[in-house]
């Protein structure tokens, strides 16, 4: 595999160590951008730990110049971004009655306008060069119906965001594709959630952080070159099972 410069967002969060980590394993260099910058520095030594190749960056993905500023530093860095994994978001565990418009237009800015404006920094010089890869991480969220409305509807807009691309980069030699996790093992997830994956997921498992890694670092591979516009699910078959009615 061609070693590749590959921009994470959000690299501190608990699934990015299992993304981080398996893409520095492929040989890739990491550039670890979060809104923490002492977050990001953990996040690259934690890489530079087992032998990879990492550097770390501060980026609020909703803020266009805040953007602008990584972009340059990471061009100092390394010269160039080849890849972009846009893994910031968040969750905000609110109900429709409970939101207000300051709380879901957050959700919406953090988990669909920074990817996009990430997208739209970042595509320019893959496309000059002919080659790139945008990678969003999604959620089985995007896919079904969810309780809480601004994450469901943030991350539908990514997966929509995700296939609508191909026509903006279409014969450039960047393809751009969303993985739709399931309830991943990271500390967003709540307790009661895992209680219900034996009876909700038909594999009965919660996914490790390295699967989504894992499919991340197939992704960037020549490989998976025909692979764009897609929603990738990793969820174990939580969202091929109809529940009607819960499992005996």
């Amino acid at each position: 595999m061609t070693p590749r410069n590959v921009l994470v967002t959000g690299a501190a969060g608990g699934m990015c160590g299992g993304i981080n980590a398996r893409l520095a394993r492929a040989g890739h260099t990491l550039l670890c951008a979060d809104l923490n910058l002492a977050a990001a520095e953990t996040a690259a030594e934690t890489v530079r730990a087992v032998g990879g190749t990492a550097h770390a960056f501060t980026v609020d993905v909703t803020d266009a110049e805040s953007i602008r500023d990584m972009d340059a530093a990471a061009e100092d860095a390394v010269g160039r971004v080849d890849v972009v994994v846009n893994a910031a978001g968040i969750l905000d565990r609110k109900y429709l009655v409970d939101h207000d418009d300051a709380s879901f237009e957050r959700a919406l800015g953090v988990n669909l306008v920074g990817p996009f404006r990430m997208i739209q920094r970042f595509t320019p010089g893959m496309v000059e060069r002919g080659w790139g890869r945008i990678i969003n991480i999604s959620s089985i969220a995007g896919v079904t119906g969810y309780p809480y409305p601004s994450y469901a509807a943030s991350k539908a807009g990514l997966s929509n965001l995700t296939r609508s691309l191909v026509i903006d980069l279409w014969g450039t030699g960047v393809t751009v594709n969303a993985i739709c996790p399931g309830v991943v093992d990271t500390p967003m997830v709540i307790e009661d959630v895992r209680r219900q994956v034996p009876r909700k997921v038909p594999t009965e498992r919660v996914i490790d952080p390295e699967e989504i890694g894992a499919l991340a670092t197939f992704l960037i591979s020549d490989d998976a070159r025909s692979i764009n516009g897609a929603d990738l699910l990793v969820d174990g078959g939580a969202t091929g099972y109809f529940q009607l009615f819960d499992r005996p």
